[in-house]
């Protein structure tokens, strides 16, 4: 999926976040990006459980890390969840694998509540 679609954008104008973004839905798919695009994931999360999406597995020869956010939600419930939003930059042609893993800080990987995998072909 691509940022065309505007019912998944967020907060800012898809344009000034990333040229892919991809979501919960696209767990486990093969997706194809251009070199030197800004690839956003945008998962959810309540780091008032204390569980936190974090990067378990990522080629640096491939994809940049670019740093990542949190979207509180729109009401202002106490203990509400938002979405945490990670941002790559697609280095070099080839393909690679991307996951990140929901746990809690002090917790091994193989702990995780959640896994999200994403297969990359980044194309020149």
């Amino acid at each position: 999926m691509d940022c065309a679609n505007p019912s998944r954008r967020l907060s800012s104008p898809c344009e000034d976040v990333a040229d892919y973004t991809f979501d919960e839905k696209d767990n486990g798919a093969l997706v194809e990006v251009r070199r030197g695009a800004k690839i956003a994931v945008e998962l959810n999360e309540n780091p008032t459980t204390g569980y936190r999406w974090t990067v378990s597995n990522i080629d640096e020869a491939f994809l940049v890390p670019a740093g990542d956010d949190f979207v509180p939600p729109d009401q202002k419930s106490p203990g509400a969840g938002g979405r945490r939003r990670f941002f790559f930059r697609a280095k070099g042609a080839g393909s690679t694998k991307l996951t990140l893993i929901n746990k809690r800080a002090w917790q091994r990987d193989d702990q995780a509540v959640g896994i999200f995998k994403l297969a990359i072909r980044i194309l020149s």
